[in-house]
């Protein structure tokens, strides 16, 4: 749900501004068959609520519809067109130029689907493009040989916060999203369990994730399904992993930093930005178990650094990650781009 609660916290954004905002959730997608009727399809989405879902307190001002698809039949005029996904920017090129200036946001490299050549493809389109990291704004301009403007994700730190203060917390605790996406790299964390646990006979592992409990999971390991308040879960524990072996920008390590977490995570691109290693995070390759064992014993072992890690990601999450900042980039932005 990552990249569709950004598009939202973009829309509540813009609409507490005094801009007027409309969000479209379409039934089609280029290049994605539907294996059911239209009409079928427009029932899920009212039945599960996707005008408005239950999980993102959408501003009532923000008008939110479902509609068949992209088209100039279906998007009302405006000044800018914003979405996300590489689908979508194929039918941002085919609508006409009173339904705004279209720009898509590059939240990942979308080649997971098997269709690379179309994905890259996508940056080349006749429109304007952004990305929330530089590893993927560079990956956009070498593709598409244009400037793409950069617009980082950001922490709500009024939701995020740090409560507890980190010489407080258990200095064994450790929290990590489990998935059962492969790129998250979850099985190398379940890996590291045991020998952790024979090292630190007194380590709290827990996991939160939207699945149901996985049966493989020791009964020692606590999981917290869908949690309501990840700010309290965070600011439980002392230390945040995340073993992705890619993302676009990760959403839970820098809430986690917000939370006074000390993180420990892969060096990929989507840790980059805010993830600095030594400095406001240890930093550990993919795919590697013993890593990761090592740099948690290290800051089981080192209180010192482990509060100094928490501390120094925690302020530049406060100063360089703002929703704010995001925001007022974005929308001097749309300016300069309506005005060319």
């Amino acid at each position: 749900m990552g990249g569709a609660r950004i598009m939202y916290e973009y829309a509540n954004r813009f609409v507490a501004l005094g801009h007027q905002v409309t969000v479209l959730h379409a039934l089609r997608r280029p290049f994605k068959k539907m294996r059911s009727p239209l009409w079928w399809k427009r029932l899920v989405f009212a039945i599960r609520g996707a005008v408005r879902p239950a999980w993102f307190p959408l501003d009532k001002r923000v008008k939110s519809t479902i509609v068949d698809e992209i088209s100039d039949s279906f998007v009302p005029d405006g000044d800018v067109l914003f979405s996300t996904w590489w689908q979508m920017a194929y039918a941002l090129a085919t609508l006409s130029p009173q339904k705004g200036v279209p720009v898509n946001l590059v939240q990942d490299y979308e080649n997971w689907t098997g269709q690379a050549d179309l994905v890259n493809a996508s940056y080349r389109l006749p429109l304007r493009y952004a990305a929330i990291s530089n590893w993927l704004r560079i990956l956009v301009e070498k593709e598409s040989g244009r400037g793409v403007q950069l617009l980082p994700n950001a922490i709500d730190t009024t939701q995020f916060l740090q409560v507890v203060a980190p010489h407080l917390r258990d200095p064994l605790s450790v929290l990590a999203l489990y998935s059962e996406e492969k790129r998250k790299g979850t099985r190398y964390i379940l890996a590291a369990l045991q020998p952790l646990r024979a090292k630190y006979p007194l380590l709290r592992f827990n996991f939160f994730g939207v699945y149901p409990r996985p049966a493989s999971l020791p009964a020692w390991v606590n999981y917290y399904q869908k949690p309501k308040d990840l700010k309290t879960l965070y600011n439980q524990h002392a230390i945040f992993l995340s073993a992705s072996l890619g993302e676009g920008w990760a959403l839970p390590p820098a809430e986690a930093m917000a939370c006074g977490c000390a993180v420990v995570c892969t060096n990929i691109g989507g840790h980059a930005d805010y993830a600095k290693d030594n400095q406001t995070a240890l930093l550990i390759p993919t795919e590697n178990t013993t890593a990761m064992v090592t740099a948690l014993a290290l800051l089981f072992e080192n209180t010192t650094l482990r509060i100094q890690l928490a501390e120094n990601s925690r302020i530049q999450l406060l100063e360089k990650f703002s929703w704010e900042q995001s925001i007022a980039t974005a929308l001097t932005w749309f300016d300069s781009l309506q005005k060319e």
